[in-house]
């Protein structure tokens, strides 16, 4: 096994310069730090987390829990933060943790005895946990107590969604909100109607308990046989728009001349449903990265200059809107 006497060595430092790179701890020169990179990746040096953990009180470990992996948002969520942390050195314990109290904490608890670096999660379990050593940074889901938090910004992105349906011509909307636990989908709900009944456009109000697929084609069949007069659909996920979209196509109407209807996330397969899905853009890998490089931030004593940070969204333009519409950025 190659050591920090061979890494420093073969770089021309110390191993003092070596252990400080390391352990994050003390002033590396950039020289410096390119040679032990380069050589650390020459001789494939592997380092000891756990030595590093009795200086630094912390392992170069990250906790992420996010709601449910099998929604292809929160796969490229997750891919931004481990792709910034791979780069550090760091390495990230996922957790699939869904709406599970008892799971989640069971994780909390492990990350706690493994001395990690901080945790990077989709819900602020701060309330519940006010005495968790652990560095957390909220990532989408971000609450009004949060302390640190990564978000896109969700009110845009409501009211950016009624805004293309509106010039699109609709005239009777149906608005879907996801499950009402998160804040984020909350307002962009909130958002999306606010909009639509200053423009005084009719419509109703629908409530969404999943984001499983099979579970969310039995609600389309509930909402179009209940309100068969919708010609417009706002959904809260593109997971839900192409469910809705499969169903819609089902009962042999067409998309979007009878029923036009637009997602939410831009997720890669949105671009290859039939229509193509228009959707709001929202900067899941973006989103994972600067969470990643808030927590690292954290761990390494830095000061942060911004604890919540809002990232942009925007329509993205394809085929189950009626009309190409120009929206007016604000």
């Amino acid at each position: 096994m190659v050591t920090i006497k061979q890494v420093a060595e073969e770089a021309g430092v110390s191993k003092s310069t070596v252990s400080r790179y390391i352990a994050q701890n003390g002033y590396v020169s950039k020289e410096a730090q390119e040679k032990i990179e380069r050589t650390i990746k020459k001789l494939n040096f592997i380092p000891n987390l756990s030595a590093r953990s009795l200086k630094t009180k912390r392992n170069q470990l990250v906790g992420l829990l996010l709601p449910d992996i099998s929604n292809p948002f929160f796969p490229l969520l997750a891919k931004g933060v481990e792709e910034f942390l791979q780069e550090k050195g760091y390495r990230v314990m996922l957790g699939n943790v869904g709406e599970d109290a008892a799971l989640e904490e069971e994780y909390l608890k492990v990350l706690v005895q493994l001395n990690a670096a901080g945790v990077i999660t989709a819900h602020d379990f701060s309330e519940k946990f006010p005495e968790l050593d652990l560095p957390t940074v909220v990532v989408d889901r971000v609450g009004h107590k949060s302390n640190y938090g990564v978000f896109s910004n969700n009110e845009r992105g409501g009211f950016l969604a009624a805004e293309v349906i509106s010039q699109a011509g609709a005239e009777k909307v149906a608005v879907i909100s996801g499950p009402t636990t998160a804040v984020s989908i909350n307002n962009r709900f909130k958002a999306s109607c606010d909009y639509l009944k200053h423009k005084k456009i009719p419509y109703q109000e629908f409530y969404s308990e999943t984001y499983d697929f099979l579970s969310i084609q039995e609600e389309a069949k509930v909402l179009l046989d209940t309100a068969p007069e919708i010609d417009s659909i706002i959904t809260p996920s593109d997971i839900h728009a192409i469910a809705y979209i499969r169903e819609i196509l089902t009962r042999g109407k067409r998309i979007p001349e009878d029923i036009q209807i637009i997602g939410y996330d831009n997720i890669l397969i949105s671009q290859f449903t039939y229509p193509a899905l228009s959707t709001i853009h929202q900067p899941a890998y973006d989103m994972g990265a600067e969470a990643a490089k808030m927590i690292y931030e954290i761990d390494s004593g830095q000061k942060i200059k911004q604890k919540q940070i809002e990232l942009p969204v925007s329509y993205v333009e394809r085929e189950t809107i009626r009309k190409a519409v120009r929206v007016l950025e604000r």
